[in-house]
């Protein structure tokens, strides 16, 4: 009979079937990769930037986000004080290809009617606004947005409460694709 040798590996290779040992191999990777994608963050934002102000057509994705909020139904507040906040979009409801080709991060939908596009991650929060035609603010000093694109469609980014300066990086990206001073003319 084989005697059974108790003690540790003495091969020197991993022992891959034990739990242990994929736990370390897991918590190493996470520490290796957190910084890794920290670093690739902003270069996915700033590509999701560029295909939204530079590479979409505006007048579509307003259209889109009209039909899109056409299909949701605000229930009215029933105290009349007015609420806050926004809600996912409904199952069921059709996303146009508009939307669905600058690969959004969320839809929703606010208690004032306006569909938010958004196309951030967690550091970065930027995207557009999409108001109802005839949309009529429910205060004064509504705020629609950093940037208007056309009547109904506003970009948001949060960039422009950190930078004063902030719209002339959105100009100069709007100019090198040539939707400023030119065929968009914002």
């Amino acid at each position: 009979m084989r005697e059974k040798k108790v003690g540790r590996n003495t091969s020197g290779s991993i022992n891959v079937r034990n739990p242990i040992t994929w736990i370390i191999i897991i918590i190493v990777a996470f520490i290796l990769a957190g910084p890794l994608l920290f670093m690739i963050s902003p270069f996915a934002a700033r590509s999701a930037m560029i295909r939204l102000l530079c590479k979409t057509d505006h007048e579509a994705l307003l259209e889109a986000g009209r039909e899109v909020l056409s299909q949701v139904h605000i229930e009215p507040d029933p105290d009349g004080i007015g609420r806050l906040g926004a809600f996912s979009v409904p199952k069921g409801v059709k996303i146009p290809k508009a939307i669905r080709k600058l690969r959004p991060r969320g839809l929703c939908v606010t208690y004032d009617g306006c569909l938010v596009i958004a196309m951030s991650s967690a550091i970065d929060h930027f995207g557009v606004r999409i108001y109802p035609e005839g949309f009529q603010p429910p205060e004064p000093g509504f705020r629609y947005g950093d940037r208007k694109l056309l009547d109904g469609l506003w970009y948001y980014d949060e960039g422009y409460r950190h930078n004063p300066r902030y719209d002339e990086q959105i100009d100069a990206l709007l100019r090198k694709s040539g939707k400023l001073n030119g065929a968009g003319g914002y």
